[in-house]
């Protein structure tokens, strides 16, 4: 299990298209990904469902944690760490469907 803190300084924070970036990055890889808003002291959810990311309320200037427990950790964590610093320019590859976006 690795642990990072980052500081969210996009304009929107972590809000429609940024949350769905990050979600998306999250879902690339296998290990478990947990996010938590270090500001506001929230609860820790899943960085793999866009609902949990969205209701952090993480705004800009906020501080967040995140934790990957897994096979691929710190590859999960280095793309989320270099999309988050980079004020989400560098999306991930886009390949097909999101899985947190499928209609039953």
């Amino acid at each position: 299990m690795i642990h990072t803190e980052l500081e969210v300084t996009n304009e929107q924070g972590l809000h429609a298209r940024p949350a769905e970036l990050f979600v998306r990055a999250a879902n690339r890889y296998t290990c478990d990904i947990l996010l938590r808003n270090l500001t506001t002291r929230s609860e820790t959810k899943s960085a793999k469902n866009i609902l949990h990311v969205l209701s952090l309320g993480i705004y800009r200037g906020h501080r967040i944690g995140v934790t990957a427990s897994g096979q691929d950790e710190a590859a999960a964590l280095t793309e989320i760490s270099r999309l988050v610093n980079s004020n989400f320019a560098l999306a991930p590859v886009v390949g097909g469907p999101s899985r947190f976006n499928k209609r039953s």
